[in-house]
């Protein structure tokens, strides 16, 4: 995992959390239309610059590299975004739903990776993963009727700030591990040289 990349790409994605929760507040549905539809076309531009990454890059054989696999998902995405953007724009909060929960699936992954390391601060960032998973399931499957504006804007607010949290702790965790990996390579180093000594 490119930890660099990964955490521009949930950034980007808090961003567009943020301001949507609050565009959506103020601004009828069908005035999304243009939206959606440049928001196709940067997704697909995002996924044919996954796939040129990919063939200028040199290590191909890594075997959980998928690189140009998302680029080619993130451009039938985007075509699909962008060609069907009337129909998202009539359903845009169950599909932005969508997009919290699978977004909450893939962070999951940061909260596993803390357990495995027996971080205590995985329970934070299990919380913060499953909870907004579950929230969009709900506002996919119930009907909140008058409750469904805030309740949505809630979900966004609130997966926004579980991605910028988890960006942030987990960029302080790799450098923690890094530095504490360089210091038992120092004293590895150090042993070896007495003992040759």
């Amino acid at each position: 995992m490119n930890i660099k990349i990964e955490n521009w790409k949930l950034l980007a994605l808090s961003a567009f959390y943020f301001v949507f929760a609050f565009v959506s507040y103020s601004i009828p549905a069908t005035e999304f239309l243009s939206f959606f539809r440049i928001a196709g076309i940067a997704i697909v531009i995002v996924g044919a610059m996954q796939i040129l990454v990919y063939f200028l890059k040199k290590d191909y054989m890594r075997p959980q590299d998928f690189t140009f696999s998302l680029g080619v998902l993130l451009i039938f995405g985007g075509a699909i975004i962008s060609g069907k953007a009337d129909f998202i724009v009539e359903n845009y909060r169950p599909v932005i739903a969508a997009l919290v929960v699978l977004d909450s699936i893939l962070r999951m992954q940061y909260s596993m990776n803390l357990i495995r390391v027996e971080d205590p601060q995985w329970k934070y960032h299990t919380l913060l993963a499953v909870l907004p998973a579950v929230l969009g399931v709900v506002l996919i499957l119930v009907d909140l009727g008058g409750f469904l504006e805030n309740y949505f804007s809630f979900l966004l607010i609130l997966d926004g700030i579980a991605n910028i949290y988890t960006v942030l702790y987990y960029r302080k965790f790799v450098k923690q591990a890094q530095k504490e990996a360089m210091s038992l390579a120092n004293e590895e180093v150090e042993v070896m040289v007495k003992e040759d000594d």
